[in-house]
């Protein structure tokens, strides 16, 4: 079994290479580290004297370079039966023990080392500190670097590692004096198996789960079985998981496909593939379209995207307009970092066609990777070995600043850092749970588990609308564009499509702002709907809505939600703005339009105060479209006051609902 999935980690050594790329690389590195850590062995200069000891050391050396490990430990305790001083000898079990990741041998072979020569290698002790850390024995890692220090010839660069080292044992031993809530639970049979699940994603519904799977398979040419990543899909069922399935012939493949993000409604995913004909590199970023039931032929993203060098670990925001993806091309600022990439057009064929990706400030020269953006599109989680922490790969969080720009990285805390690796960590729309794998935890292999996330670490709280675009008159599924609008900023916070198949739509609310959502769809008028959730999260709660849209034609009308006044007065408030667009922009696009704007009032006041009122409120919308450039012989306004109310006024909410503007196709003329 693999120590990491291929399409996270094999990076390392490069993925897909033959056998001989593979030994021919593997060969130039294990050289590279003897000649290193062994600088007298190179120079055929040894602490004994003894031939047949250094017989066997230098049989040992051949061993390792043929990448026979068990072979050159067996020399090397030969040679140590020979010569039990035989320093360099123990130095070379270090290594070997450190490249097959059996630390605990590792120290004791260093430690060996050290009680026949202290500063024989002054190095040996900044190894030992670094084989410390990797199992969490922070204080003892901390007096080995601190030992390093002490001695007079060492690199300046040495030195810098050493403190940073240091420091970030000082960052460890804090936090573990200061946990942070964490009881993790193993999410359940239905998706853990034997095998090795990882990398969950997560619909805002939290009722689609989609995961890679690290299985075995047979090889096509040799008998033997090779490991291989695929993606399986699980449904939940109230509060349980439905068994999980294999997601899709169309996109699991016998080539290693992981590490995928999908959007908030689960009709889009983006993940890595590595080894296709269609690749431009070791590892390509693809992304495959759910309509109805189907997965479409993945496609690859391109060359804006995807590079010769490693491209890998997607994360998209909830609407599938921006992407984060992990590379270590060589404009990087470090060894790989996590880039941003902006949709700007899906061109026909479904081809997308992406912005120059940026590399993200919060980079370090060493390693970024597995990003994670919220829902709330201000609030990302990343996986680095550059900042200070625990060891290895720490988890982070970063939120947007009113700049835009991100905020330093703040470590997530221990125990959900450790001194192992974590990655491919994902939050729920909600905000208030977290989705995580890990091997470190009662279960069979690597397992997904999900746990609370701290009160101090939990991003914006986001909900979501979803539901079915449908033709009022006849209830046909229809294909639809759907948006949310910041009616503040005027912004477009979230632009989706509805399923071409059955006309389903998911879209996320961030909490704290007030919305403009609409749908529009060819030949129908548009839906516009208007949402506040300013107020506390209890009250900000996921909702179902069904829309019924209009066929463009005579007596067609709709209510327009996002046009507001102030109390008693008809002078249109700046946030009406957004909606009032996209009425002209309906009247730009149908010139043969003839319409009435209508204005409505509750039955708060006189008969005569509300005709008055309403009308001039609807008039004022008149004003508006016309100074916008529209034909006022087109526009025909009308004041009903509390007339033709559609709610009960009794109550605060029906009033709302009575307080409202619309229009109306009074005449199509055909020569237009």
């Amino acid at each position: 079994m693999p120590a990491e999935p291929a399409c996270m980690l094999k990076f390392v050594i490069g993925n897909k290479l033959s056998s001989k790329q593979k030994m021919r690389k593997y060969t130039v590195i294990l050289i590279f580290l003897l000649s290193v850590t062994y600088s007298a062995v190179a120079q055929k200069k040894y602490s004994v004297k003894s031939r047949k000891a250094i017989h066997y050391y230098e049989m040992a050396a051949q061993h390792y370079r043929n990448r026979d490990n068990q072979q050159a430990l067996d020399k090397l305790t030969k040679a140590l039966e020979v010569k039990s001083n035989f320093i360099e000898a123990y130095l070379f079990q270090a290594d070997v023990y450190h490249s097959m990741k059996n630390t605990e041998l590792e120290i004791h072979a260093y430690l060996k080392a050290i009680e026949i020569d202290n500063d024989y290698f002054p190095r040996v002790h900044f190894n030992l500190g670094n084989a410390y850390l990797k199992l969490g024995k922070y204080e003892m890692a901390k007096g080995k670097f601190e030992e390093f220090l002490s001695f007079s010839k060492i690199s300046s660069r040495n030195k810098a590692k050493a403190m940073k080292q240091i420091m970030n044992c000082d960052v460890a031993l804090r936090m573990i004096a200061n946990p942070v809530e964490f009881n993790p639970v193993n999410i359940g049979k239905a998706i853990n198996t034997e095998n090795d699940e990882y990398w969950p994603s997560l619909t805002a519904d939290e009722e689609v789960l989609i995961f890679t799977r690290l299985s075995a398979r047979m090889n096509d040419t040799e008998v033997k079985l090779e490991p291989q990543e695929d993606f399986w899909l699980a449904l939940k069922d109230e509060d349980s998981w439905r068994p999980a399935q294999s997601l899709s012939e169309s996109i699991n493949t016998a080539s290693n496909e992981g590490a995928q993000s999908i959007t908030a409604d689960g009709r889009y995913m983006y993940f890595t593939a590595c080894g296709r004909k269609d690749g431009l590199g070791r590892c390509d970023i693809y992304y495959s379209l759910r309509e109805g039931d189907q997965w479409s032929k993945p496609m690859n993203l391109g060359p804006v995207i995807n590079s010769a060098a490693w491209e890998a670990q997607p994360s998209i925001s909830a609407d599938g307009r921006i992407l984060y993806f992990v590379s270590n091309r060589k404009s990087g600022k470090g060894k790989m970092d996590i880039w941003k990439s902006e949709l700007l057009e899906i061109l026909p064929g479904g081809k997308q066609r992406w912005s120059k990706p940026v590399n993200l400030d919060f980079n370090t020269s060493n390693n970024e990777m597995s990003p994670f953006i919220h829902a709330s599109n201000q609030y990302l989680v990343i996986a680095s070995d550059g900042l200070p922490g625990m060891g290895g790969y720490d988890l982070y969080k970063l939120t947007r600043k009113d700049d835009q720009k991100w905020s330093e990285p703040v470590n997530l805390g221990y125990p959900i850092n450790t001194f192992a690796d974590e990655l491919g960590l994902v939050i729920n729309a909600s905000g208030d749970k977290a989705y995580f794998s890990s091997d470190r935890l009662e279960g069979k292999g690597k397992d997904i588990f999900t746990f609370d996330l701290p009160l101090e670490h939990q991003p914006p709280m986001v909900s979501w609308l979803k539901g079915k675009v449908y033709d009022v008159e006849t209830k046909d599924n229809l294909y639809a564009s759907l948006q949310l609008i910041d009616l503040n900023s005027n912004d477009t916070v979230a632009k989706i499509n509805s399923d071409k198949v059955n006309g389903e739509y998911l879209i996320c609310l961030p909490a704290g702002k007030e919305y403009m959502f609409s749908a529009e769809s060819e030949g129908y008028l548009y839906y516009s709907d208007h949402f506040s959730l300013m107020e506390n999260k209890e009250q900000n709660k996921a909702q179902e809505l069904n829309i019924g849209l209009q066929k463009m034609k005579l007596g067609s009308e709709i209510v327009l939600r996002n046009v507001f006044f102030d109390t008693d007065s008809w002078e249109i408030l700046p946030k009406s703005e957004s909606e009032l667009y996209v009425l002209y922009q309906l009247l730009i696009q149908n010139q043969g339009f003839v319409v009435e704007i209508s204005g409505h009032t509750d039955h708060t006041g006189s008969e005569e105060h509300n005709l008055k009122l309403s009308e001039n409120r609807a008039k004022s919308v008149c004003d508006y479209l016309i100074d916008k450039g529209i034909h006022k012989d087109r526009l025909l306004f009308k004041g009903y006051g509390s007339s033709k109310a559609i709610a009960d006024n009794r109550t605060k909410e029906g009033k709302a609902l009575n307080r409202r503007t619309e229009f109306r196709i009074v005449n199509i003329k055909e020569d237009q």
